[in-house]
């Protein structure tokens, strides 16, 4: 029989378990499946981690939670690192969550994936906004580091495939702390300078940890506000970094890159070769069919000569001024004839004609008057008789 003294509450129960967790439980490392995922306006996190045959409830409060590089969601499986403690209002117990780490991908893959969702959702990634490279680049800036293998990679295949390309190299940090701040300034310094015609940024291989500044969030974005299109070669034909996305083109190697990115030499001669000839020909051709057309213009100008047509225009004239002269003399020939016929018809209506005809006209002495009636004179005047060779004095005698 239990005595009076020996009844506990409730509280005093939940505060003798409490006791006992965190005597005996050190800290430990859970993994499960995350199932009913809630964060708080506060940011403080719960869920419950479950596998087959239990549920261990899970708290994470916000100072740590703010330090998670990927989105928790349920189905996905994690391990997590913290104290077992009570929740005593409910009488159960939970874990506080110190480090949450995910279980098989791992955490640098996690957020490497929501890095690449959040720059992806923002357009950073799209084939429009991506530049053309130059076809026939005079040099080429490279950011990587001064001693690695890649810059000599680069530098082998340029030499070998054309030597007057000129390699300028920005000496950057391509692995541990700041190495991405090294490579975003390279990219700037080279657009600032505008002394070479694209970019080549990368690294050799390496684990995706000694890759991880080209997925840091700075590079990608300084590679999409380049003014230079860049080209991204970093690791090997497996390895993909944010940076490759990001590139105006991506490439497995930086020994790749110089091939992409640097005309051969024999090719760039072979095709100045082949366009000389084109040219040549169509030279060729336009002059034969200028010449052509320069003899078609000589025939044509020949029968269209201006000195013939001008000395044809003035026979023309000549031909009809003889005409208009011809005429001319016609016409005066004509008038004078019809001249002559009417001086004639004239003159022998004239007084001298009449009187060369046998007549006569006579005048009174005294007045000198014309006598046109046997009124006009009297018995015994005298008279002038002006006949055609010259003039008669007479004397009326008789007036019949």
């Amino acid at each position: 029989m239990v005595k009076q003294n020996q009844i506990l509450t409730v509280s005093e129960i939940a505060k003798k378990v409490e006791y006992i967790i965190v005597q005996f439980l050190e800290p430990v490392y859970v993994e499960g499946e995350v199932s009913n995922f809630y964060r708080s306006r506060a940011g403080h996190i719960y869920f419950s981690l479950k596998d087959e045959n239990a549920v261990l409830k899970c708290t994470i409060w916000r100072n740590v939670s703010d330090s998670i590089p990927f989105k928790i969601i349920d189905g996905m499986r994690i391990v997590v690192y913290g104290d077992i403690t009570t929740f005593k209002a409910q009488s159960q117990y939970q874990m506080n969550v110190k480090k949450v780490r995910a279980s098989g991908l791992g955490d640098l893959y996690l957020a490497f994936e929501m890095l690449k969702n959040k720059l992806e959702a923002e357009g950073l990634f799209d084939t429009e906004i991506k530049k053309k490279l130059p076809k026939y680049p005079t040099s080429v800036g490279v950011v990587t580091s001064a001693t690695g293998a890649a810059i000599q990679d680069i530098i082998r295949v340029s030499g070998r495939r054309n030597p007057s390309v000129k390699i300028v190299v920005f000496p950057a940090k391509v692995q541990g702390v700041g190495s991405a701040d090294s490579i975003v300034k390279g990219i700037q310094t080279f657009n600032a300078k505008k002394n070479v015609d694209l970019i080549i940024i990368g690294r050799g291989g390496g684990s995706m940890e000694d890759l991880w500044a080209f997925n840091e969030e700075n590079v990608v974005r300084s590679i999409v506000a380049s003014d230079l299109p860049i080209v991204s070669a970093v690791g090997h034909e497996t390895d993909f970094t944010l940076s490759d996305f990001a590139a105006d083109l991506r490439v497995p190697t930086p020994s790749s890159a110089a091939e992409e990115v640097i005309p051969e030499l024999e090719d760039i001669n072979y095709k100045l070769e082949v366009t000389q000839q084109k040219i040549t020909l169509a030279f060729n051709r336009k002059f034969d069919f200028f010449i052509s057309r320069l003899q078609s213009l000589k025939r044509h100008l020949s029968m269209l000569n201006p000195e013939k047509t001008i000395m044809q225009k003035i026979q023309r004239i000549d031909e009809l001024e003889k005409r208009m002269l011809n005429s001319i003399s016609q016409l005066i020939r004509s008038k004078e004839t019809q001249l002559q016929h009417m001086h004639e018809q004239l003159y022998s209506l004239s007084p001298e004609g009449v009187l060369k005809r046998g007549y006569a006209i006579v005048f009174k002495t005294s007045n000198n008057k014309i006598i046109k009636s046997i009124s006009d004179v009297q018995y015994g005047e005298e008279v002038l008789i002006k006949i055609s060779d010259g003039s008669i004095n007479s004397e009326v005698k008789s007036i019949l």
